[in-house]
């Protein structure tokens, strides 16, 4: 690492630990609102260590799809011209995972003698209790998720500056062995998100910057650099193949032998400037 001198990036749990640890908080206090005759009756009806092995389950229950379900946000956010489409798919995909969850936690109830109702008997009568509700709280998450990252890259364009009057970017001071030294653009061949920092990748030497990948990216040339993921942004002239994945990704492979790897909704606009250079 060529810029000792800079502080290291805050280290930062990875997006599906944050969305796992919201995704108990949410369950846990959804059955908590919803069963509040419970809570008031532990100790009483009900064991106090029960009733909270059973919180705690549920919490974690649904905590285990939320990742999945925020996931789907990123990847398929509810807005433009594919915005009734889309929103179809997240209803359908909140059906699903709302019926995994009855199933599963019907499942496990069984398994451990909870339940003593038929297994089948048991996960017919509880889709249709429950079913309307956890379709409706799977929504709700999905509702949270997609306003999360609305706000996001609404923050991020107001925060994104006009290109200077000069042009875009080509230079940038840097700090190297402590001292700041001018780092030319044309020698980073890919660009990504550390936590608050952006690592410029020049070579065999990567230098740290702090500031946001909207608002760097507006200050570069977009006929020299083009994203491919929210978290990478790669020179054009450095990429030498673009190979699609099964899973309508697709990795890129830059002239250093540097391979990452491309969001589906990057890959037509990138392959289209990579294919007229």
């Amino acid at each position: 690492m060529s810029d000792a001198a800079l502080p290291r990036p805050t280290p930062r749990l990875p997006d599906w630990q944050r969305e796992f640890l919201i995704g108990f908080v949410y369950w846990l206090a959804l059955v908590v609102v919803l069963e509040p005759g419970n809570i008031m009756r532990a100790d009483g009806a009900l064991p106090v260590g029960r009733e909270v092995l059973r919180l705690v389950c549920a919490g974690l229950l649904g905590a285990s799809v939320t990742p999945l379900v925020f996931a789907l946000a990123r990847r398929l956010p509810v807005e433009g011209t594919a915005r009734w489409g889309r929103g179809g798919v997240h209803l359908l995909a909140a059906s699903g995972i709302a019926a995994g969850l009855i199933a599963v936690a019907g499942v496990l109830a069984w398994i451990a003698g909870i339940d003593g109702r038929p297994l089948g008997t048991a996960l017919v009568e509880q889709f249709g209790a429950d079913g309307l509700l956890l379709f409706f709280s799977v929504a709700v998450l999905d509702a949270i998720a997609q306003a999360q990252f609305f706000f996001r890259r609404a923050q991020d364009a107001l925060d994104a500056p006009v290109a200077a009057r000069g042009g875009y970017l080509t230079t940038l001071p840097v700090k190297e062995r402590g001292r700041v030294t001018v780092l030319d653009l044309a020698e980073v061949g890919w660009i990504e998100t550390q936590g608050n920092y952006l690592a410029l990748h020049a070579g065999a030497a990567t230098h740290l910057i702090r500031e946001t990948s909207v608002k760097f990216e507006a200050s570069l040339d977009p006929s020299r650099f083009v994203r491919i993921h929210r978290q990478t942004i790669v020179a054009l002239e450095r990429i030498r193949m673009i190979a699609s994945l099964p899973s309508g990704d697709a990795t890129v492979t830059l002239d250093d032998g540097t391979e990452l790897r491309m969001s589906r909704g990057y890959r037509e606009g990138v392959r289209a400037k990579f294919e007229k250079r």
